[in-house]
């Protein structure tokens, strides 16, 4: 070996073979975490330099222009066709939360017609973790935020109720949310 040597290729090797330990699930598992710790210790550093109005409202931004790229990703990856239905989109959205964190929530998914749906949520992660830090009657839901990213970058027109804000489970509500589409007439129902 010489002074000059790339040690990359070797690492790599002995890298690769470390983490081929992991199996498929533990890996995206890992991946989640590491993810959801960043967003959490990113929001707080916010907080605590700017405050929580700032905080919330660059949280609610960023979330919602990491949905549009995480769908528009997704999308081109999985050879998903742009939703034509209200069944279209919600397989859409399910396959966009079992990649990018199932275990997160606890919810629920309800159709309410041919263009509408709510989604109910028992136990979500941010506002868990905004309990434990202390900062839950400040919170304001990104969740929903990164979810209309996702609806934008499906070029899908909505109404959203309530409208996005402080986290309903911090103000001691339940957190359901109603999602109508402006689905083309020459879908709905189809």
């Amino acid at each position: 070996m010489t002074e000059h040597e790339d040690l990359k290729p070797e690492l790599r090797r002995k890298a690769g073979d470390i983490l081929g330990r992991l199996s498929p699930p533990e890996r995206e598992a890992l991946l989640v975490k590491c993810w959801m710790s960043h967003d959490a210790r990113w929001f707080m550093a916010v907080a605590r330099e700017f405050g929580m109005e700032v905080a919330n409202r660059l949280n609610q931004i960023a979330a919602h222009e990491v949905g549009k790229a995480e769908a528009q990703r997704l999308a081109r990856a999985l050879g998903l066709p742009p939703p034509a239905s209200l069944d279209d989109y919600l397989l859409a959205q399910e396959v966009f939360i079992g990649l990018l964190g199932p275990d997160l929530l606890d919810y629920r998914v309800t159709k309410l017609g041919d263009n509408a749906f709510r989604v109910d949520v028992q136990r979500c992660f941010a506002h868990d973790n905004a309990v434990r830090a202390g900062i839950a009657d400040r919170l304001e839901c990104g969740i929903f935020a990164r979810i209309t990213g996702w609806l934008d970058a499906l070029g899908l027109a909505y109404e959203i109720s309530p409208s996005l804000g402080k986290c309903l489970k911090a103000e001691g509500r339940e957190c359901g949310y109603t999602i109508t589409l402006a689905m083309p007439p020459r879908f709905i129902g189809s």
